[in-house]
């Protein structure tokens, strides 16, 4: 079994009822039609965002720190591009995407990203790839729109490169290379 998170992680994986950020439960609770209350919500995934300067900060799920604490068998990748296409556009940002993933059957169970404002939405994407259990395989699989002034290239699409990279580690850990 695994060990305890650390206090304050996100406590989706083991059912444990944290009692931080009440507002954002209690607001999306509100959302949840009454009727499906208890077959829809699964707990809570922490999703959290901020913005230091000019350079944002996201996470959703568990942390690759709290993953390893709690002997979690993960993959971490991390790739690195740009949040608009061409690369000489006036005002871009570099995106920095790190998906933390379960070895044993590549479902993403949580996300950090950095970068400019952009990473907002994408945290809150990585979030909905928790929530709905989704692989690695199923990522790669996903299909994306990109436009240039809104949308890294799709050749380059951080999100997608950084699940490139978990796949090649997942399967290097397989073959033990």
């Amino acid at each position: 079994m695994y060990g305890p998170l650390p206090q304050g992680v996100a406590r989706f994986f083991d059912r444990f009822v944290d009692r931080g950020n009440l507002l954002l439960r209690q607001c999306r609770g509100n959302r949840l039609d009454h009727r499906f209350i208890f077959k829809a919500f699964n707990g809570t995934i922490a999703i959290y965002h901020t913005v230091i300067g000019d350079e944002a900060f996201g996470t959703a799920g568990v942390t690759e720190t709290a993953a390893r604490a709690a002997n979690f068998d993960i993959v971490a990748a991390s790739a690195t591009g740009m949040d608009r296409h061409p690369g000489k556009l006036p005002g871009m940002k570099k995106q920095t995407v790190k998906l933390i993933v379960a070895a044993d059957c590549g479902v993403i169970i949580g996300g950090e990203v950095h970068g400019g404002s952009s990473i907002g939405e994408l945290t809150n994407n990585i979030g909905f790839l928790i929530q709905n259990r989704t692989s690695i395989k199923s990522l790669l699989g996903a299909q994306i729109g990109t436009q240039p002034m809104l949308t890294g290239s799709p050749a380059g699409y951080p999100l997608i490169k950084a699940a490139e990279a978990a796949e090649r580690a997942i399967r290097a850990n397989r073959t033990g290379k």
